[in-house]
């Protein structure tokens, strides 16, 4: 079974930078890959009704392939981000909706996420990273989704939701699916501040600890725009990114960029 990855897609931002279709260019791309499967680990693009669109768009023009999503923090982009979650769990294949076996032997489980600061520098306290702001920048997020409860509350549900179907399905191969980082080894830090104080929104590290509590085969995530294919901790750890043109680019069009970024696997 052949598995396309892929994540922050960023279709707005990126379209409106390089004028060029950027899921029709995705959809190209997957159909000469001819995947089995496509999962997206978050950040199709800003608000939750125009990912939801283009998901739609490309379940319809590509039917025999089943997309498997998990939403990122843009996608919850809304004065209510608790409604844009639900809004998102209209899409069939979104992982929020409970896991997906491939077979008999592989299961997906994942859901979008949130970060709790685990990922935080020392010497801020929880209440400085929940403000977002450091010196004259505020995090996006804190302008742009608006939970009912803090980030560390709204964390721990997604950790709660994960672990229920984490511990119904040990005797799978799982494939865990987060928008979130998971493990502090794939968080950058470059001992510059305005850099490293907003890490602490990078993503929690109990969910690397349910990857490693679970034994799961696979983890795979999203947020950071670094690519990242490795073994860490006795787990497949892919992160997939297209990311923001034009810095974090290497391709010279959209199409050798999507072509370069969309991850093949095969279970």
């Amino acid at each position: 079974m052949k598995i396309a990855i892929l994540s922050d897609i960023h279709e707005g931002l990126n379209r409106k930078k390089t004028g060029a279709d950027i899921v029709g260019l995705l959809k190209e791309s997957l159909a000469q890959h001819a995947p089995d499967v496509f999962i997206i680990s978050g950040d199709v693009t800003a608000r939750p009704e125009k990912s939801l669109a283009l998901l739609k768009r490309l379940q319809t023009e590509l039917p025999d392939l089943q997309i498997l999503f998990v939403h990122g923090n843009h996608d919850l982009y809304h004065e209510d981000s608790t409604n844009a979650y639900e809004k998102l769990l209209e899409f069939d294949g979104n992982l929020g909706n409970g896991p997906v076996h491939l077979n008999e032997e592989w299961i997906v489980i994942g859901d979008g996420g949130w970060y709790d600061y685990t990922f935080g520098i020392e010497g801020f306290t929880e209440q400085e990273f929940s403000t977002g702001r450091f010196n004259d920048f505020t995090w996006p997020d804190k302008v742009y989704a608006h939970w009912p409860e803090n980030d560390v509350a709204i964390t721990d549900k997604y950790l709660t939701k994960l672990e229920n179907w984490l511990s119904w399905h040990q005797e799978k191969n799982i494939i865990l699916v987060s928008h979130f980082v998971p493990f502090a080894h794939f968080v950058q830090v470059k001992n510059d501040l305005s850099w490293d104080f907003f890490n602490a929104m990078m993503g929690s590290k109990e969910i690397g600890g349910l990857a490693e509590k679970y034994a799961v085969k696979k983890m795979i995530f999203g947020h950071i725009h670094t690519r990242y294919h490795e073994e860490y901790r006795g787990i497949d750890c892919i992160c997939n990114p297209l990311g923001y043109y034009p810095h974090e680019w290497s391709g010279n069009s959209a199409r050798e960029e999507i072509n370069s970024a969309l991850k093949i696997i095969e279970i």
